[in-house]
């Protein structure tokens, strides 16, 4: 197996023509777990190269779908140093996806109320696309905040609260 050529398929690049519509999910269930052992190794030295750089969500969105326990001490360490909301709610999604950790449920909440408040034009599609990892939690502290979106004035905030809490 060329595993250069198996993280370029389930990580393609980082731009619409590539990521539009990509789903990587049937890639990896194809994988024996071995392959997804070593896929996992390579994803989580790829994430620690790039720090630096802008994080490539797709990647940590894979190790929590391969349920990486050995990604979440990177995953917290990228949590901590983001500064951008929406990637620190999906990050402390896919940790809880992982772990169940409790105290990403706080984190979402504050990240997401954050988004929430701001008045710039890409607010309402940040707020919308911010259900979509909400979700992950099944909390009812979650669960609650969405249903308070449900009434929104605005009907995009509102459609996708409500398509949230499976309405």
């Amino acid at each position: 197996m060329d595993i250069d050529k198996l993280v370029n398929e389930v990580i393609p690049p980082c731009d619409y023509q590539h990521r539009n519509g990509f789903n990587n999910k049937p890639i990896i269930d194809k994988l024996s777990e071995n392959e997804k052992l070593l896929l996992e190794n390579v994803l989580i030295q790829k994430l620690k190269s790039e720090i630096e750089k802008d994080i490539d969500t797709l990647i940590v969105e894979t190790l929590a779908y391969l349920k990486s326990r050995q990604a979440l001490p990177t995953l917290y360490h990228l949590l901590e140093i983001s500064d951008i909301d929406e990637v620190k709610l999906e990050i402390a999604a896919h940790i809880f996806e992982v772990n169940q950790d409790e105290k990403m449920v706080e984190i979402a909440i504050d990240c997401f109320n954050k988004i929430a408040k701001r008045t710039d034009a890409y607010h309402v599609y940040a707020v919308s696309g911010a259900f979509n990892y909400l979700t992950k939690f099944k909390n009812e502290k979650i669960k609650k905040l969405i249903k308070e979106y449900s009434s929104h004035p605005d009907y995009l905030i509102s459609y996708n609260a409500k398509k949230a809490l499976g309405a």
